[in-house]
């Protein structure tokens, strides 16, 4: 039986994915901390450690946005209208991000740092900008919601389109885009190769390009859609979530050999293609998983407020402890537990008391009887 025959009631639990997310969130704190000063005791293990971490924010980053668009492609309802869709999404969306702004901006005054890139940032608007300290300013990993915005505007046409592919060509769409996200650093290395971002000697411009500018980073996103439609009409190969998942960790080794501009992106996009619809037909088959226990799908409900204030949490804790700091490696690891407990319990509380609040108040129109997204599937 093909995975469009199953019920509709099924189809929309996939709590593989949700704990999924929270791996990747948590690849994000991981790289974001052991970048951060003083929460890493000097010396070649801790050099090395980075060394194999760094990678890890940017997959995470990329993992978000295909599965965006497989889950978002997964729930869509026939008889949805762009309003309602736009609704939801702003309202799952931006009460999180309107107050994880707030924050950054208390502390950034408190703190006496120099805000910069606040009217885009509260807009939504700021990926677009080639000039990373507007892209990156105020609460820096917002600038993935600025992304996100382009994929929920043009979602209710592509969707429309994606639904016009014959289920036997989806593969040479998938295919074509993988392609496409392949090509994507070579294609900025047309752009100017001066100024250099700060942490590294790769051009401002070509960063920009292939890890932040939305229309780029929207090869992932329709991916995505692709790849669930390949699961929905039935077109899945059965590759088990195992081997997706060793895959996928040769395309991370991958990544750390190879040019910042081909590792971020590139690197990953065809094994993070596999392992999204393996996890979610191992649900659809009711394998048992570990991704799918209360316990992972409780963190990856939180992850969304988790990723938006762990850099906040990570930043300000090094500001309190002073730039000169070198822990012990006892000392590290206490930062690090203090770290990710402390963001893990706020997470809670704006998932608690702002995230489902909104959702529940405002997602649907007073009348409507629309169920909202299935919570375990949200992207």
């Amino acid at each position: 039986m093909s995975v469009d025959e199953i019920p509709a009631r099924r189809r929309s639990r996939l709590p593989s994915l949700t704990g999924l997310r929270w791996i990747a969130a948590l690849m994000v704190f991981t790289t974001h901390a052991a970048f951060q000063p003083g929460l890493l005791p000097p010396g070649t293990a801790s050099r090395t450690f980075m060394d194999v971490v760094e990678a890890g924010g940017y997959i995470g980053v990329g993992f978000f946005f295909v599965l965006s668009g497989f889950v978002l492609t997964w729930s869509a309802r026939e008889q949805d209208t762009p309003g309602r869709f736009w609704r939801r999404r702003f309202f799952k969306v931006y009460p999180n991000h309107f107050v994880a702004f707030l924050i950054a901006i208390a502390l950034m005054l408190l703190t006496g740092r120099e805000i910069v890139g606040w009217v885009q940032q509260l807009l939504l608007v700021h990926a677009w900008w080639p000039d990373l300290d507007v892209a990156f300013g105020v609460n820096d990993v917002s600038w993935s919601l600025s992304v996100e915005a382009l994929f929920y505007l043009s979602f209710p046409l592509l969707i429309v389109l994606v639904r016009k592919i014959r289920p036997e060509r989806l593969w040479w769409w998938a295919s074509g885009i993988m392609a496409a996200v392949l090509l994507m650093p070579m294609v900025a290395k047309l752009l100017p190769s001066e100024p250099q971002v700060w942490w590294e000697a790769t051009p401002e411009y070509e960063y920009w390009f292939v890890y932040v500018f939305p229309p780029v980073r929207a090869l992932d996103f329709v991916l995505g859609m692709v790849m669930a439609r390949i699961v929905m009409t039935g077109h899945w190969p059965r590759v088990r979530a195992l081997w997706a998942g060793l895959a996928f960790v040769a395309g991370y080794l991958a990544a750390s050999f190879l040019p910042t501009t081909f590792a971020i992106v590139a690197a990953t996009v065809v094994p993070l293609a596999f392992l999204i619809p393996a996890a979610a037909a191992a649900d659809i088959e009711g394998r048992p998983s570990w991704l799918a226990s209360r316990q992972m799908v409780w963190l990856g409900d939180v992850s969304f407020a988790f990723y938006l204030l762990h850099e906040l949490v990570l930043y300000n804790m090094y500001r309190l402890y002073g730039t000169e700091f070198q822990p012990t490696l006892a000392q590290a690891i206490g930062l690090w537990t203090l770290g990710l407990g402390g963001t893990i319990l706020l997470a809670w509380g704006m998932h608690r008391f702002v995230e489902l609040p909104m959702q529940r108040r405002f997602s649907s129109p007073r009348k409507s009887v629309t169920p909202r997204e299935p919570r375990s599937a949200q992207s």
